[in-house]
């Protein structure tokens, strides 16, 4: 039976992040996907995510990236091109989307209906790859992780 973790508040997802092995993080798929759309429902709530935990999301996302289910590309799009918040639609990295594969991903949107979002990530993938998804991917690790595996994200 999984063990019931608490995702109620920015502080209590954190210590959740903590406990997703970096190098597996598939056992968690449900969770993280769980953290991402909290994450995102309180950055865009009333109080805007004003916290010390504004980078879990990308934590989150990083992970769904490492996970590389083509099916969360649609929920990784949405946080970046369809958000009502400024900081995340900045600060959020479209490389994230990508975690099945460039051709994976584009693939499994256009056989499933998402044609919008297939023609959008095609052109910006023609444009916008800098830096590659290979180098975000390495560089997003270090940020977040210590060589070791260890989450370095810290409450302010």
């Amino acid at each position: 039976m999984a063990k019931v973790v608490d995702l109620s508040s920015p502080a209590s997802r954190r210590e959740a992040l903590r406990m997703v092995d970096v190098e597996h993080p598939r056992s968690h798929h449900a969770m993280l996907r769980e953290i991402f759309d909290l994450e995102r429902s309180w950055r865009e709530g009333p109080d805007s995510g004003e916290s010390d935990e504004y980078e879990q999301i990308y934590v989150a996302a990083f992970l769904l990236f490492l996970i590389g289910d083509p099916a969360d590309s649609c929920r990784l799009y949405a946080a970046k091109f369809h958000t009502g918040d400024m900081d995340l639609g900045v600060g959020f990295d479209a490389q994230a989307i990508f975690g099945a594969g460039r051709h994976e991903t584009l693939r499994w949107l256009s056989e499933h209906g998402y044609a919008d979002e297939h023609a959008h990530l095609a052109e910006w993938l023609s444009h916008a790859e800098d830096p590659t998804i290979e180098d975000w991917a390495r560089q997003t690790r270090d940020y977040f992780y210590s060589p070791d595996g260890k989450l370095l994200l810290e409450g302010l």
